[in-house]
């Protein structure tokens, strides 16, 4: 299992991303769940579709400005990027909604973009 952490020191807040896991790693990623206040029933589900190729899930939690993002193996390069893209849009809705900024203006293309650039310089090849 992989791990990076991106800040947004911006808006103060955390973001986790967690890729390139498997079965062997389902006990920590549903520790972290459950940190994210998901129950045991939910876990469980997203540790089923998480099992699956070209998958991913983002949760966050307002409280403590934090989020976390898993992003299953892929089938192509393509693929994760995408999913990738695709769950650090929940988190950039839940910051944008946290401090109650418009979707359409030119702050939330902004973060979107920081978000993704952090990801790839940090993750650099992803997990096929």
């Amino acid at each position: 299992m992989e791990t990076i952490y991106i800040d947004v020191p911006k808006k103060k807040w955390g973001v986790i991303v967690v890729y390139d896991y498997d079965f062997m790693d389902w006990d920590e990623m549903g520790a972290i769940m459950e940190s994210f206040g998901m129950s045991e029933h939910d876990i469980k589900k997203s540790l089923r579709i998480l099992s699956r190729y070209d998958t991913g899930m983002a949760v966050s939690r307002t409280d403590l400005r934090m989020s976390v993002v898993f992003v299953s193996r892929a089938t192509r390069p393509s693929e994760f990027w995408d999913t990738l893209n695709h769950e650090l849009y929940h988190v950039n809705v839940a910051i944008i909604d946290y401090y109650d900024e418009p979707y359409d203006e030119e702050g939330a293309a902004h973060l979107q973009g920081y978000l993704m650039k952090q990801a790839v310089e940090r993750i650099g090849a992803p997990c096929l």
